[in-house]
């Protein structure tokens, strides 16, 4: 009875410190793991990349958690460098939140939107404003989608934990800040980039286009009748000429 009693606790330690399906909301304030081990000093050989260095806060920005493929030392007690260096190539758990600059004792800030193997953590009494791992499985890479408060206007980072293993750790790993400007802020831009005609000045412009093009119709038109007119006039005058002198002729002749 005793040895399976702690069995059961050995299992039960083992799930509390791996967390294999994602961070829990105790860890909403620190970001530590619950390991029982230090976090690494080393390099961390994992980056937290958004896609977008400027965004407007009724839009998104895509994240990427990824491998940069660096040498990590690995430490079983403090965190320190050892002589025994391991390749780290992948991670089996991340939690990440978005902070406004600068970020002490700040709340994390937005929503975020998760893909396969992961989920969302509501914390600080927020919705879904942190994310985690939903499995222990080894992870090269992994996407999110991080939207802003509606009305909020700053600078943002992404802060992110990444766990290789039980004992091996990086807390709090920094982001590029991300610019989030007010939607507003956008068609205030494009005002300022279009220039806009008054009403009255494009109404006057068309009004002396048309007077124009009406113009040019009436002096074609007054021009063709001016030629018919004299045309006709030509014809008349040569016709009474052309029977005058037949009369002329004819009044000879009877001489």
């Amino acid at each position: 009875m005793q040895s399976f009693f702690v069995f059961v606790l050995a299992l039960t330690v083992g799930y509390v410190t791996c967390h294999p399906h994602g961070a829990p909301t105790t860890a909403c304030n620190t970001m530590y793991p619950l390991h029982k081990h230090n976090p690494q000093k080393s390099p961390c050989p994992f980056e937290t990349k958004p896609y977008q260095a400027e965004i407007f806060s009724n839009s998104s920005v895509r994240i990427a958690l990824h491998t940069l493929s660096l040498t990590a030392s690995s430490d079983s007690s403090e965190g320190s460098s050892s002589s025994s260096e391991t390749s780290i190539d992948s991670f089996n758990g991340y939690m990440i939140m978005a902070f406004e600059l600068p970020s002490e004792n700040a709340v994390a800030l937005g929503t975020f939107q998760v893909h396969n193997d992961s989920h969302t953590i509501d914390c600080h009494g927020l919705y879904q404003n942190a994310a985690t791992h939903s499995s222990k499985s080894h992870k090269n890479i992994v996407h999110l989608t991080w939207t802003p408060p509606a009305d909020f206007e700053g600078d943002v980072i992404f802060k992110t934990t990444y766990v290789a293993s039980k004992k091996l750790f990086w807390m709090n790993q920094v982001s590029s800040p991300v610019r989030v400007k007010l939607a507003g802020a956008r068609e205030d831009e494009k005002s300022a980039k279009t220039v806009l005609l008054p009403n009255d000045f494009s109404e006057a412009k068309l009004y002396e286009e048309i007077a124009f093009l009406e113009s040019s119709q009436y002096i074609s038109l007054w021009v063709i009748c001016s030629l018919f007119i004299v045309g006709f006039s030509c014809a008349v005058l040569a016709k009474l000429i052309m029977a005058s002198r037949a009369k002329t002729y004819a009044t000879l002749e009877s001489i």
